[in-house]
């Protein structure tokens, strides 16, 4: 491996990203405002899906519960959990479809 101090020249402030860069050390990595905006994005991108799968867990907790105790359930909560979970998979599956869309266009563009 090369160390900093072999290496002649101008010196450029470069974000080394890899282990076998010349100067890289992972503790001292800056991340710009773009690196915060993705991954941003993707946390809530995920906490989005992960509140999509425990609407249709509930959904499936009430109406297990009102197909095994009817009397501890209300059919309107039923209902109403039942549909946010429909809406909810519905929403996030049309954006899923546009997202792959809008990549496929991207891809065809060269």
């Amino acid at each position: 491996m090369v160390n900093v101090s072999q290496t002649s020249g101008d010196i450029v402030n470069l974000w080394a990203t890899h282990r076998a860069h010349i100067g890289f050390e992972p503790e001292k990595r800056v991340s710009g405002k773009s690196e915060d905006f993705v991954s941003e994005f993707a946390h809530a991108l995920r906490d989005a899906f992960y509140r999509v799968n425990d609407q249709q867990h509930e959904s499936e907790r009430l109406t297990t519960a009102l197909a095994v105790r009817p009397d501890t359930v209300d059919i309107h909560d039923v209902t109403v959990a039942a549909e946010k979970a429909r809406i909810s998979l519905l929403f996030t599956k049309s954006i899923v479809e546009r997202v792959i869309q809008g990549y496929r266009e991207l891809i065809n563009v060269r």
